[in-house]
């Protein structure tokens, strides 16, 4: 009888390790199970939200989202430019002359402009000339239908073949990249009263230039047209009121030629 409890002790007593090591085992498994699912989870949430913020650098450096560019049924306006297309004077970049003609001619809007840029300048932040600021708008994949180049004024002075073959290389840059879209060019904006000479002659180099390159080109010409607009304290940037002055000056020209959505 001591023989058969001190067996049956032993035989409980293996059985009781059997079964904590079944526990043990289990309790192992799952967290292999439940730790291995939740490591991709959560390499899966970081990289969507970097993607997410990718997009959003994107977007403010002025480039349509992708969604918008192929659903939109508003056409696009892209401007290239300098001081006055950057917001001089505006106070805010809302209040610059692009947003203001985006909003009267509802279109989108992409902006590449650098103060001091030109044909030739490199500008303040060295984001130029206008070639290089054209190519960051990307023309070929947003596909816009109505492209402005803003500037000259920072070209003042510069050898005037030079400019004109600038003139030239950029609209014929833009012609390979958006063969459908239609092109206009805002030269020359003087500062004060008279235009100098040198500005007269920039003024005439860019136009002539732009077409020769583009027959059909569009010009606004601040300084043929004789622009008066309400301006800062340096007589050259537009206040507010003249940003939207510009604005209408150029909506009201590009709606007679049918341009307009």
């Amino acid at each position: 009888m001591r023989y058969c409890a001190h067996v049956r002790r032993k035989l409980a007593l293996v059985l009781g390790v059997l079964a904590l090591f079944a526990v043990a085992g289990g309790a192992i498994g799952a967290s292999a199970v439940f730790g291995g699912s939740a490591q991709p989870a959560q390499r899966s949430a970081a990289v969507a939200q970097e993607n997410r913020g990718v997009r959003q650098r994107g977007d403010r450096a002025g480039r349509p989202p992708a969604r918008e560019s192929r659903g939109s049924a508003r056409p696009l306006l892209a401007v290239v430019g300098a001081s006055f297309s950057a917001g001089v004077g505006a106070g805010r970049p809302s209040d610059a002359w692009p947003e203001d003609l985006a909003r009267i001619m509802h279109w989108r809007l992409a902006v590449s402009a650098d103060p001091g840029a030109g044909y030739v300048n490199p500008g303040a932040g060295h984001r130029g000339p206008f070639s290089r600021l054209a190519a960051r708008l990307h023309l070929a994949r947003t596909d816009p239908q109505t492209i402005i180049i803003q500037g000259g004024h920072d070209d003042i002075g510069r050898p005037l073949p030079l400019i004109k073959q600038q003139v030239e290389s950029l609209i014929a840059m833009i012609r390979r990249e958006a063969p459908r879209a239609r092109l206009a060019i805002l030269t020359v904006f003087p500062r004060g009263g008279a235009p100098s000479g040198p500005a007269w002659a920039t003024d005439q180099a860019i136009v002539a230039a732009a077409r020769h390159a583009d027959p059909a080109i569009e010009v606004f010409d601040p300084l043929a047209g004789h622009w008066h607009f309400p301006r800062i304290g340096d007589h050259l940037h537009p206040t507010p009121a003249g940003h939207r002055w510009i604005a209408e000056r150029l909506a009201a020209g590009l709606r007679s030629h049918q341009i307009a959505a």
